[in-house]
């Protein structure tokens, strides 16, 4: 498929700049009101059939492996994306890695799941294994893959 986008040898997207352009989240900042939340959604796990309907699959919420803290990982954000995945029937991920091998991008993930919002207000990072899962590279690749 050629659509004048960045793409490598096997057509995934590429990104283009490797920067984050904050621009907008600034002016967001800048101009409105207090009352006015948005948040990013790092990642959006989505197919495209045959047909070229497009089928979503998941928000998946991406930090590193160090950030365990409630009020990084249960704070509006995170709650908000949640509710949003709720109601398009979709799955919510919130997936810790911790980076092996730089070269080949080899990591060890950890996965948590919340089926419910009472589930954010129950998070304890002192009870981190009750809540996250461990994954490895091809553990985490099969579970997107079969979304």
């Amino acid at each position: 498929m050629y659509d004048g986008l960045s793409r490598d040898k096997s057509g995934k997207r590429t990104d283009k700049t490797g920067k984050r352009d904050l621009t907008f989240n600034y002016w967001h900042r800048k101009y409105l009101s207090n009352k006015c939340y948005a948040t990013d959604i790092d990642f959006y796990e989505y197919r495209i059939e045959r047909d070229g309907r497009f089928i979503p699959k998941a928000f998946l919420e991406v930090k590193q492996a160090h950030v365990i803290q409630k009020k990084y990982l249960c704070g509006a954000n995170s709650k908000a994306i949640f509710l949003l995945a709720k109601k398009l029937g979709i799955r919510f991920l919130i997936i810790l890695y911790e980076l092996k091998d730089p070269k080949t991008l080899e990591c060890d993930f950890w996965i948590w799941e919340p089926k419910s919002e009472r589930e954010f207000d129950e998070y304890d990072e002192t009870k981190f294994e009750k809540f996250f899962r461990k994954y490895t590279n091809t553990q985490l690749a099969q579970l997107l893959e079969n979304l």
